[in-house]
């Protein structure tokens, strides 16, 4: 799939929890905010992802806590296919500016940079761990990208979250534009790992959906 893609780290003012199994990599107060627009490929939609950079033992890579998308087929396949918390939503765009809102009201409202990125473009693999059939799940994420300036903002941000973010991000960056591939995951087990029951984080999620 080809797109856009901001991706900031945003400071929180309460500790975000995580599943028993996975160890925050850079303290318990930050969050991901990622917001993606598939324009070309398999689906085309916009998403918001916000999640945790973590650890399952010594391997690296995000955790989703939560997940929008405007593709119902989107949806369906990543329930399937990663056990990911994904619901619908709204994305209501005005320049660069876009709104954020399910059935249950407003979700964020942001702002990025939209223009294309200069820079050659490079290599990007990206780790993501989900939870299928009670088993952690691991991929990474083969993506390209030319890497640029994301100047992302966020400037309404739901209570439902149960923390705050600040309105910009201490790092961030736009992928302007990207390709991306990603693979079906794999069982922590299947590749040697020892792993415990993710059904707790399961439940977590399907209390979102």
């Amino acid at each position: 799939m080809r797109g856009g893609a901001w991706i900031g780290l945003f400071p929180t003012d309460r500790p975000v929890s995580l599943p028993p199994d996975l160890t925050p990599l850079l303290g318990e107060r930050s969050v991901l905010v990622a917001l993606i627009r598939y324009l070309e490929g398999t689906l085309r939609y916009d998403e918001c992802i916000v999640g945790s950079l973590v650890r399952y033992g010594a391997l690296p890579g995000v955790y989703i806590e939560h997940i929008w998308v405007d593709s119902l087929p989107s949806l369906r396949g990543g329930r399937a296919i990663w056990g990911l918390p994904k619901q619908l939503a709204r994305f209501t765009w005005h320049g660069s500016e876009v709104a954020i809102a399910d059935a249950d009201g407003p979700i964020a409202t942001l702002s990025v940079d939209t223009s294309v990125a200069l820079l050659p473009r490079l290599p990007l693999p990206i780790p993501l761990f989900g939870c299928r059939d009670r088993r952690r799940v691991f991929a990474v994420a083969g993506a390209s990208a030319r890497i640029g300036r994301a100047g992302m903002q966020i400037f309404h941000w739901s209570d439902r979250f149960g923390y705050r973010i600040s309105h910009a991000p201490t790092l961030a960056i736009g992928l302007k534009p990207f390709r991306l591939s990603i693979p079906a995951p794999r069982s922590l087990a299947d590749l040697g790992l020892s792993t415990l029951d993710c059904s707790d984080s399961a439940q977590h999620s399907a209390t979102n959906m």
